[in-house]
């Protein structure tokens, strides 16, 4: 079934023209052929006078001239490949006036928050793709477009670079826009001379996360910053840390983080048995009071002190729960795990620890003798 949904090219650029048409030609030299319908140039000003001169002034222009040549070989571009003053879009300040360069933070964040914008009016119509290129621009450019691909990219939405031939580095004479037949080409560095037809860049996909689908269905509506919904995609993602190894001897009450030994009260070491074993918060105090009034565990030493204590031995007394899970992040803390708050999480919020970094001793021994204590049922 033909695609019919519109195609369009997102391409960063800097003073550097020839990106752009090399962009298109590898575009349309894939198999099958991908000819963007529209072509969106996103720059700062120090190019884009430099950008129009050289492709859109001429008679003919090299844009006219390239599309003329993809027409000899058989491309189909007819009502294709829209470029002009209107698709090209130039990064402003904070003040509406054009960003000469990007030379400051203020100034990159400024393009970030300019192309987020610009993506989103192509990545939220259902009958549009996406392709954008980081061939063109800074490398604060490529990157952040990058990174805005990833924040709102969907499925089909394609990032890609162009890859040339080793002997087309550098100054190239002359500037080859594409590879043209007919045409040799002269590397000045090397003084190599390069004919048309065999200068094809090679067309990269870089292969990127797409986040997209974290995160839609919780927001009403899109942050307007780049920052923003940065910050905002980290509270619906798992969190982006090196979580410790920790392992657990469940009888015996041993614990270790990273392979340092921690020494946990009872009450804690019970809780973070239930956190480790899957339980839930709102589960925990029910099962530490069933756990402190079940018979029959003089043999196993920590859970007979565990119900000689008083914590957990009055069902009214919810606060127990509060100052045992206080008291365990607390320890964790100290021991040095940073990440004590995503196993042992605050206001009822979900564990994130990933609990197949937990290793378990002697689990089945206690789980056998106190059922109450046991790791829930996948």
């Amino acid at each position: 079934m033909q695609d019919v949904r519109r195609k369009i090219l997102v391409a960063g650029m800097g003073t550097n023209p020839s990106v752009l048409t090399q962009a298109v030609w590898a575009l349309a030299h894939q198999n099958p052929p991908i000819v963007p319908d529209e072509v969106v140039v996103i720059m700062t000003k120090s190019g884009s006078e430099q950008l129009k001169q050289q492709l859109l002034v001429g008679a003919p222009s090299v844009w006219v001239s390239m599309m003329d040549d993809l027409r000899k070989e058989g491309i189909d571009v007819e009502d294709k490949l829209a470029f002009g003053e209107a698709t090209i879009h130039i990064i402003p300040d904070a003040k509406g006036n054009w960003i000469e360069d990007l030379r400051s933070s203020e100034d990159n964040l400024r393009a970030a928050d300019f192309m987020l914008r610009q993506l989103r009016q192509y990545t939220e119509a259902s009958d549009t793709v996406v392709y954008a290129s980081i061939a063109g621009g800074r490398k604060s450019m490529s990157a952040l477009l990058l990174s805005c691909m990833t924040l709102l990219g969907r499925e089909d939405d394609k990032v890609f670079h162009v890859l040339l031939p080793k002997d087309l580095e550098g100054r190239v004479e002359p500037t080859m826009y594409y590879p043209r037949k007919g045409v040799v080409y002269t590397n000045r560095t090397t003084g190599k001379k390069i004919k048309g037809d065999k200068t094809l860049g090679e067309l990269f996909e870089v292969p990127y996360v797409r986040m997209r689908g974290w995160y839609q269905e919780k927001f009403k509506t899109l942050p307007p910053t780049y920052q923003t919904l940065i910050s905002k995609v980290q509270t619906v993602a798992p969190r982006a840390v090196a979580y410790p190894e920790i392992e657990i001897d469940a009888w015996n009450a041993g614990v270790t983080i990273g392979g340092l030994a921690v020494n946990l009260s009872r009450p804690c070491f019970a809780a973070l048995l239930l956190l480790a074993g899957g339980w839930s918060v709102r589960d925990l105090h029910e099962r530490l009071l069933a756990a402190h009034g079940a018979g029959g565990c003089g043999r196993c030493d920590w859970l007979a002190t565990f119900q000689e204590g008083s914590l957990f031995s009055n069902p009214s007394f919810t606060e127990d729960l509060t100052k045992t899970l206080s008291n365990l992040r607390k320890k964790l803390k100290e021991a040095g795990m940073t990440t004590a708050e995503a196993l042992v999480p605050q206001r009822g919020n979900p564990v994130m620890f990933p609990l197949n970094r937990i290793k378990w001793r002697n689990l089945n021994r206690l789980a056998d003798l106190c059922s109450c204590l046991a790791p829930k049922s996948p």
